[in-house]
């Protein structure tokens, strides 16, 4: 973790701007072509949800503003930024877990698949991950309905926890005039240091990286 110095943030008047504001946050719904990943991972026989899960965390590793939190009023800049996500149960209990993103997906995938498997099998009502760990991404979906847009809840004035990114994704869904699958990506970000050139950034790196799997996903 690196704190910034106030003085030489470049964005410090949209910083201290939207900090005026009591839920300084906002996104964008893009309709997200995942034709690729919905054949590769047929041909795998794996799930779509963790490709999707580490190539979105990829694409917004790679934009600088996405690093960028607010802890104790200071600026802090983390190096690598991780999932934390929700796993529903067998019993219909939704948890929140995490674990690291890696450079290789095979390692990642592995990891993942043992996280989830251990989640669905809890019967306590808890949270697995650390409230007060803030170098992670929100991260959830809703995989058997498609939708518009989403709106996530976020308190008011809490600008350390509104400057954690969240991300939503919905069913893919196969357009038969196309002959193409899409979903809905929602990414609500902090306004205080994420604008609309660095978010569409985050999109663009995706659909980049959605063109081509075998350079990302190594299963």
């Amino acid at each position: 973790m690196k704190i910034i110095d106030k003085s030489t943030f470049k964005k410090i008047n949209q910083y201290n701007y939207f900090k005026t504001f009591d839920d300084p946050t906002y996104g964008f719904n893009v309709k997200i072509d995942v034709t690729n990943l919905v054949n590769y991972k047929n041909e795998k026989r794996i799930s779509f949800f963790i490709p999707f899960l580490y190539l979105t965390t990829l694409a917004m590793n790679s934009i600088y503003e996405f690093h960028l939190r607010e802890i104790d009023g200071e600026i802090v800049y983390f190096e690598t930024i991780n999932p934390t996500y929700t796993v529903m149960s067998n019993g219909g209990v939704y948890f929140n877990t995490r674990n690291d993103l890696r450079d290789s997906f095979k390692i990642f995938y592995e990891e993942t698949r043992e996280n989830i498997d251990k989640i669905k099998n809890k019967t306590e009502i808890d949270l697995v991950y650390n409230d007060d760990d803030y170098a992670v991404y929100y991260i959830t979906c809703v995989p058997n309905i498609s939708i518009l847009g989403m709106n996530h809840p976020t308190p008011s004035k809490n600008y350390t926890s509104s400057s954690v990114p969240r991300v939503f994704w919905d069913k893919y869904k196969y357009d038969k005039n196309e002959n193409r699958y899409f979903l809905t990506l929602n990414i609500t970000v902090s306004h205080c240091f994420i604008d609309g050139y660095p978010l569409a950034q985050a999109f663009t790196k995706l659909n980049e990286m959605l063109n081509d799997l075998d350079k990302y996903l190594n299963l």
